[in-house]
């Protein structure tokens, strides 16, 4: 919506006076900031502090302080994707721009052909399949661990390992099946990136509201925390049906109110803290016993505690991280 919006008004005719078109470019740009500085953050906090993928792997370190660095460290790794993926995505495009034309997603194939030659090519393209299997092989193990572990085994403890393991069997296959009938969908995307960030913003304000206030607010309970869930996941599903859209033709919300998916991401955090928040209010409080070293009583909480090594502090580390990021930021934006 943004860039193209702003170049729509910068060729406008010379009827539309210059407070307006400052006006609506303030708008647009006021949209913008709040969509990335707002909406990131909900969908940073969803992936890197709940999702099964990456809670997994920190509850299998050995001590806390490797979990906080196997955390950090993969905050370092996500920088390389900008110079192995969209770097080399960017001068394909120059490269081969009367090839690929509009369609982007023909950037990497068209690459790899003109670039590489046979035998490296095949390489290539097993490398990103190995990769791709690694990636369907750790959701897949997630999402039969939840089931079994998380909800069958907490509804039926005596349930034999037997039963467990075919019951995350037969949900990744379930699985495997609803990813193909998906994937057909994926036309109505304009691209991957706009897919793999939509569909988990539909529900991750939720879990983020969740965790967040249950991180800081003592008061928060069980009861408020499903009736935000609960809610988010019935909002995001009416949201993803009007705007992939499941329903007719139209991106309702995205292409004719206006509104970018980021910022919806936003809105849907404030209005599952605030079910968050009055549910909790008007139940029962829990137990001081249950809280223990579950809450922090101050936000500067998570700061405080003994150095564990110097540059290797978990804090110092992710202060070095934060100050890459915006020197990347600074000389790429």
């Amino acid at each position: 919506m943004g860039i193209s919006m702003l170049n729509t008004i910068a060729i406008a005719d010379s009827s539309i006076s210059m407070i307006d078109t400052i006006i609506v470019i303030a708008y647009l740009l006021g949209i913008m900031i709040v969509g990335i500085m707002a909406g990131y953050p909900v969908l940073g906090i969803w992936y890197w502090c709940t999702d099964q993928t990456i809670v997994q792997k920190v509850l299998a370190a050995k001590t806390e302080k490797d979990g906080r660095d196997g955390a950090i460290f993969a905050g370092f790794l996500k920088i390389l994707p900008v110079f192995l993926m969209v770097l080399p995505g960017v001068i394909g495009y120059v490269l081969y721009k009367d090839i690929i034309g509009d369609d982007n997603d023909k950037t990497l194939m068209v690459m790899m052909k003109n670039l590489l030659p046979e035998g490296v090519r095949g390489l290539m393209a097993a490398g990103l399949l190995a990769a791709l299997m690694s990636t369907i092989e750790a959701a897949l193990n997630s999402t039969a661990t939840l089931t079994s572990e998380d909800i069958v085994k907490r509804m039926r403890p005596d349930i034999s390992d037997k039963k467990l393991v075919l019951i995350g069997r037969v949900t990744a296959g379930v699985v495997v099946i609803l990813a193909m009938l998906w994937s057909s969908q994926g036309y109505r995307f304009e691209s991957i990136f706009e897919a793999i960030n939509k569909i988990p913003m539909a529900f991750a304000p939720g879990i983020t509201a969740v965790f967040l206030w249950g991180v800081f607010w003592p008061r928060g309970n069980k009861q408020g925390a499903m009736a935000a869930m609960t809610f988010n996941v019935v909002v995001g599903l009416v949201y993803l049906a009007i705007d992939i859209p499941l329903i007719g033709d139209k991106q309702l919300i995205s292409k004719i109110v206006g509104i970018p998916f980021m910022q919806v991401g936003w809105y849907l955090f404030l209005l599952s803290s605030a079910v968050y928040f009055i549910i909790s209010l008007t139940t029962p409080a829990p137990a001081q016993a249950q809280l223990e070293n579950l809450c922090w009583t101050k936000p500067l909480d998570a700061l405080r505690g003994k150095m564990q090594g110097r540059i290797t502090d978990p804090r110092i580390m992710a202060l070095i991280l934060l100050v890459i990021m915006g020197i990347l930021y600074a000389i790429l934006h």
